[in-house]
């Protein structure tokens, strides 16, 4: 059995005992993603969460299976809400198909399908991250954070392509960056505040390009030697090489 064969079989399994799959994906270059397969017979969409770093990987599937047990194939997203206690307020919108096509491969391959109605899950305004791209509106190769799903698009950033940073879920939300080193080749640190002052519950690995996304004032880093690091005093100051 290939590993094609398996990874169809591990789906149908799931669909049998739970009604959907989950795929999750995570990419160096990329924020991690994640869709169900499944659906598409029962309710004749599926659905995607994308970005959401501040969610990890068990709250993602805790988030998939809370809302899909409450979805009707006559769904009107539009009054479509629901309540995760600790993980805040979830509607839909429908997803763009150059997303999907992009993304949601798994629903192509095992349904045999050209095509398909999808559904964004957005959180609330207190757990929206700036790595949650709107997929309503069609995949657009500028979007630095989401531009490398395409894998045609040339990696262009003078940096390895798998190049990651720990930060903190303070930067993903939007506070300004105020500190950064380059420990090595393709790793970086950068948060808001003093590195040893941060709780390491709230400690990301993110794609080094979404930080980018969030904030271009940081292109800076990219020139770091590895060992070397910035500071700023404020979002409006000049960055400092540390001494």
């Amino acid at each position: 059995m290939n590993n094609k064969e398996e990874f169809f079989n591990k789906i149908k399994n799931n669909i049998e005992r739970d009604n959907f799959h989950i795929t999750v994906v995570q990419t160096s270059e990329n924020p991690r993603f994640a869709y169900t397969i499944g659906n598409l017979e029962r309710l004749q969409f599926e659905l995607v969460l994308a970005g959401n770093v501040n969610y990890l990987y068990e709250d993602i599937l805790r988030i998939f299976n809370s809302i899909v047990p409450k979805l009707t194939a006559d769904l009107n997203i539009r009054e479509f809400s629901v309540e995760i206690e600790g993980q805040g307020v979830f509607k839909l919108i429908q997803v763009d198909e150059s997303w999907s096509k992009l993304m949601m491969l798994g629903v192509y391959d095992y349904f045999k399908v050209e095509t398909f109605k999808a559904y964004q899950i957005l959180s609330d305004n207190d757990h929206y991250t700036l790595d949650i791209p709107n997929m309503s509106e069609r995949w657009d190769a500028k979007n630095i954070i989401w531009k490398w799903l395409d894998d045609k698009v040339k990696w262009d950033l003078d940096v390895p392509r798998d190049s990651q940073v720990t930060t903190e879920l303070n930067a993903l939300f939007g506070e300004k960056i105020t500190e950064v080193t380059r420990w090595e080749e393709n790793e970086w640190e950068a948060f808001t505040q003093n590195g040893e002052d941060v709780d390491k519950d709230n400690l990301r690995v993110v794609p080094i390009a979404t930080l980018l996304g969030i904030d271009d004032s940081l292109k800076a880093i990219l020139k770091l030697n590895i060992e070397d690091g910035l500071w700023r005093e404020d979002e409006n100051s000049e960055w400092n090489n540390w001494e």
